[in-house]
């Protein structure tokens, strides 16, 4: 019986193993091409976890060689994994504001609370506040809602009253009666120039730009929203069940939906990386990308996405840097990434509440 557990462990330790080494491909293969990948990134948490239980239960044991076999999944798939914790416990954080420095805030604002979502009177009021307190240099939000001027709110002026933003610039991805939804960008240096690009092959999402003068220099500044999972109240609810469902009828479809929906949207947004990265590479100024890519560090968007640039929550960091507050609380999808032509000063997430992801803040220097 205990060498029937044995050989059962060692070929589980070896298909875990072989999981986890094949994460390596996540960083230049596109989901589009293979979608395996994008599942694969989306568990390349769990077979981590998987492969250092193993790990532990083959030092108990002190069976020395089998311990080789996730340690050498670990070792070859470290440039994927490592990427999802800062180890920056003791980090020096600078906010100071000079002449020098700029702050930059990426925030997912789920369009200011406009349906209701938190259940509470003065969301929206209480995120406007916070913008004024924190007031960045750069405001950069996702899933933003104006009103026209007969219906609905005004966002932008709200915001801009409240932090006395002298430019901002807009990138709607869809225009009614009622108002306009996309992406925005508040600044206090002049924009001088911006840039909607198209990067959705059904056309319907735009990556934004905003060409901003600082000091004798410019740089660019990318806002960005990558597709979403698009769940349902229910399949969010069964994806972040902390107990083992009931394997029913309806469960099983769900899951089917769920699984069916996060291969299509991986599909999608290693489309767009591409796009976008596309669109940086060819950039003629330095530039920061920030913004809501809808996937984990462990995937071929965030590789695609941040190419040779630097992000901001691996350089000052720590922890797992959690963005997301629903379903899944342990999820970074919102980034900052930028340029060594900058200096990151300090780096900042605040637990507050108010959407359904926490808004992000760096100041920078430049070099």
């Amino acid at each position: 019986m205990k060498k029937l557990l044995k050989y059962i462990l060692l070929i589980s330790t070896l298909l875990s193993a072989a999981l986890f080494a094949s994460c390596r491909l996540i960083v230049t293969l596109n989901p589009y091409e293979q979608s395996f990948i994008g599942i694969l990134g989306l568990l390349t948490p769990v077979l981590m976890v998987i492969n250092l239980l193993f790990l532990l239960v083959w030092l108990v044991a002190r069976k020395w060689l089998y311990c080789l076999i996730p340690i050498a999944s670990f070792i070859i798939s470290w440039n994927v994994f490592s990427v999802a914790f800062g180890g920056h416990f003791f980090s020096k954080q600078s906010f100071e504001k000079t002449d020098s420095t700029f702050t930059l805030m990426s925030y997912n604002v789920r369009l200011l609370d406009l349906y209701k979502w938190s259940k509470e009177k003065d969301t929206r009021e209480r995120m406007l506040h916070f913008l004024k307190e924190k007031n960045p240099t750069v405001l950069c939000i996702q899933e933003f809602y104006n009103g026209n001027d007969s219906i609905g709110v005004n966002n932008i002026k709200s915001i801009q009253d409240s932090c006395n933003y002298p430019y901002y610039a807009e990138c709607n991805l869809n225009v009614n009666k009622r108002g306009k939804w996309g992406s925005v960008i508040f600044s206090h240096l002049p924009i001088v120039s911006t840039e909607n690009h198209d990067i959705d092959v059904s056309g319907s999402n735009m990556l934004q730009q905003a060409n901003i003068a600082f000091q004798k220099d410019t740089f660019s500044v990318f806002n960005i929203h990558l597709k979403s999972n698009r769940f349902t109240l229910s399949e969010s609810e069964l994806v972040g069940k902390k107990e083992i469902p009931d394997w029913d009828e309806k469960t099983i479809s769900e899951s089917k939906s769920i699984y069916n929906k996060l291969e299509k949207s991986t599909i999608n947004r290693g489309l767009e990386a591409d796009l976008v990265s596309n669109v940086i590479q060819h950039n003629r100024y330095p530039s920061l990308v920030c913004g809501d890519l809808n996937d984990i560090p462990s995937s071929y968007a965030y590789f695609k996405m941040r190419s040779t640039k630097l992000d901001a929550f691996l350089t000052k960091g720590a922890g797992l840097g959690a963005t997301y507050n629903q379903a899944i609380p342990l999820l970074r999808i919102d980034y900052i990434f930028y340029d060594p032509n900058f200096t990151l000063q300090g780096f900042q997430k605040f637990d507050v509440t108010y959407s359904d992801h926490y808004p992000i803040l760096a100041n920078f220097s430049v070099n």
